[in-house]
């Protein structure tokens, strides 16, 4: 029987006698040889496959390189650049629009890299000598992640090709797993974003505030108590002693910058006070240059006696008794003029120098059988005079737009720690304004003290600063009643009645702002503030998880591309005679090789174990590159003898 170019070249060594086919000892021992044959026997499909394995190479390697950008992207967190706005045309746009892209380019990718590996792997397979059930393995491996698990899942009865299939299975799990996070990799994020503009104000700081304004202090200061008790969403303008600028609309969101005005006081005693009781008068000179004297200009202050624990803010007039050359008046003038009746921590020494005794009488009842005695009984209080001056900084405060709050209060400026000599200081005009407005006697009604020796009636003002510092009239008066000696226990600190003139004062001035001129207040200006607008927008950002994963899957697909490919170890001098693994090619070679189906003739039931087991010879595709007419060339052989046992029991 004569055998055609074909058969001659597929079979050789026909005369060499196999055992029985055999399990590999080891899989390292097979690997080996596997590879020590490819590499004889390894092809280059000309032009063609090596533009193939580089186009291959290249691809992976591109991958990889794409997934290192990223990582470094999200390290650098360069990706929130990307920035888009959100309209309500394009709200699911972009998002949609970016997640689809990213699932087309990797389909469309990895679709380019599986034909280009697997094109380039099942070459190796057809010229590498192995088993043939090995080749029917591996290329039954390529076509799907299905196939491949069961290839692999095959090799626990009959091992043939156990690291190929299992690489090819890791390869296309790799690419399912690069399918899987494809539409997460990138996403787009809601994020609140800011943008600079500038915005209509209403400014918070009366700027024509002065003794000269047209202001009607008596409905003004009789609305201090009410502003106590309001929360800051009705109070938008004024936190704690600070005014500060408002804007006009509210339709945009986020941050402005204002004008925020800080009102401070620093109250200290007066010295050397001459009290006549007569005219209900207190008067204190003081000189051009802020020392008390009396060469230079008088302060008269209007006393009305009152019991212990209280505190009068005082009316007050001034006289200078020098040449106008020698005192600018309206520089160096009273500002909060104060009659405190409660106890003070100074040295003795200080106290015989600002201590004022006043008289108080009160009514002592004697009862007898007979009759009731009322005996007049005369007191001595001791009380201060005091002045606290009025100081206003300006800085620039933040304002939520919706809601007109000061996000950042000014701080608690340094108080002070102990009583101190006033000393006389040049003031602004609205500070004396201040000074002259507090004082106005607008009275709640409720009279305090006896009705026939000393009734009292405090105005709303001073009754507003003694609850500011803890003082409370009304329930003094019910837990001691009116005829007994008015003992002092309250003491009064610096700092807590500094706090309270600086609070009344800063709701002064928010007051007369919210009332209009035609109701005795003052029209507050206008201005422009920068705004950072927020909106809410979308940004670019990377998911580290999908993008680990992905980065280890397209590693992985590399180096099994470099290791199932080996285009390193190819051959120059021969290359696949068949270019693939089909039903077609099996039909042609089954037709062309009677050594084949010598090999497969005894099968009698063709299950898969059976042809399987049937297929354990050795083969090999390969022709030399020179021999173009007929098919094959060299040393390449089918064992012909094989492992021919009977069948497996259908």
């Amino acid at each position: 029987m004569s055998l055609d170019p074909f058969e001659r070249e597929l079979i050789s060594a026909t005369n060499d006698k196999h055992s029985a086919v055999q399990r590999p000892r080891t899989w390292f021992a097979s690997w080996r040889s596997r590879s020590k044959n490819c590499s004889e026997n390894h092809s280059k499909n000309a032009n063609d496959g090596s533009f193939s394995a580089r186009a291959c190479y290249m691809l992976h390697g591109m991958l990889v390189i794409i997934h290192i950008i990223l990582v470094i992207f999200y390290v650098r967190h360069w990706e929130h650049r990307v920035i888009v706005s959100i309209t309500s045309t394009n709200n699911d746009f972009w998002p949609v629009l970016l997640s689809a892209s990213l699932q087309a380019f990797y389909t469309i990718y990895t679709a380019v890299l599986l034909f280009l590996t697997q094109r380039l792997a099942i070459s190796r397979t057809l010229v590498c000598r192995l088993k043939l059930t090995a080749i029917h393995d591996i290329s039954s491996a390529w076509a799907g992640l299905g196939s491949a698990l069961s290839s692999v899942w095959r090799q626990s009865d009959i091992p043939a090709s156990l690291w190929t299939t299992a690489g090819v299975t890791a390869y296309l799990t790799s690419m399912s797993v690069l399918h899987v996070t494809s539409s997460t990799l990138l996403q787009f994020q809601p994020f609140n974003a800011s943008m600079a503009t500038s915005v209509p104000t209403t400014l918070g700081w009366l700027y024509d505030l002065s003794i000269y304004s047209d202001v009607n202090w008596g409905s003004i200061t009789a609305s201090l108590p009410v502003i106590n008790q309001l929360s800051g969403m009705v109070t938008p303008g004024l936190s704690n002693t600070t005014v500060y600028d408002t804007l006009k609309t509210s339709s945009i969101t986020g941050n402005a910058t204002v004008n925020a005005t800080t009102i401070t006081s620093h109250c200290g005693l007066l010295s050397n006070v001459t009290y006549n009781a007569d005219a209900s008068m207190a008067y204190v000179s003081f000189s051009a240059n802020g020392e008390n004297s009396y060469n230079g200009c008088e302060c008269s202050l209007y006393v009305v006696v009152a019991g212990s624990d209280q505190i009068q803010i005082l009316p007050w007039s001034i006289f200078d008794y020098s040449t106008p050359s020698a005192l600018d008046v309206n520089a160096i003038q009273p500002t909060v003029s104060l009659m405190v009746s409660a106890l003070l921590e100074i040295e003795p020494s200080v106290q015989e120098a600002v201590a004022v005794n006043m008289s108080w009488e009160y009514y002592n009842y004697t009862y007898t059988n007979t009759n009731t005695s009322i005996d007049v009984i005369p007191y001595e209080i001791q009380v201060y005079f005091m002045q606290c001056s009025l100081l206003a900084n300006t800085t620039e405060g933040v304002v939520d737009i919706q809601t007109n709050n000061l996000l950042n209060p000014a701080p608690i400026w340094q108080p002070s720690t102990q009583w101190e000599i006033y000393q006389w200081t040049n003031v602004s005009d609205w500070a004396t304004a201040i000074g002259l407005a507090l004082p106005t006697p607008v009275s709640s009604g409720y009279p305090f003290g006896d009705p026939l020796l000393h009734p009292t009636q405090p105005s709303i003002a001073d009754e507003y600063i003694m609850s500011l510092v803890g003082l409370n009239l009304t329930a003094e008066e019910l837990q001691n009643g009116r005829s007994v000696p008015p003992n002092a226990t309250f003491v009064l600190r610096p700092d807590i009645l500094e706090l309270a003139v600086a609070k009344a004062a800063a709701q002064l001035i928010w007051i007369a702002g919210r009332f209009s001129p035609s109701n005795g207040g003052l029209q507050p200006g206008n201005g422009m503030a920068y705004v950072d607008e927020v909106f809410i927008a979308l940004r670019l950002n990377i998911n580290l998880l999908p993008l680990c994963f992905a980065a280890s899957a397209s590693v992985i697909m590399l180096g099994l591309a470099l290791l199932m490919t080996r285009a390193s170890d190819a051959s120059h001098d021969s290359q696949a005679a068949i270019p693939d693994i089909g039903v077609l090619q099996l039909l042609w070679l089954g037709h062309r090789s009677a050594s084949i189906n010598e090999v497969l003739e005894d099968v009698e039931h063709p299950t898969e174990a059976n042809l399987r087991r049937a297929g354990m010879v050795d083969v090999c595709f390969a022709k030399t590159i020179s021999d173009e007419q007929e098919f094959g060339s060299s040393t390449d052989s089918l064992t012909s003898e094989a492992d021919h046992g009977h069948d497996d029991e259908m």
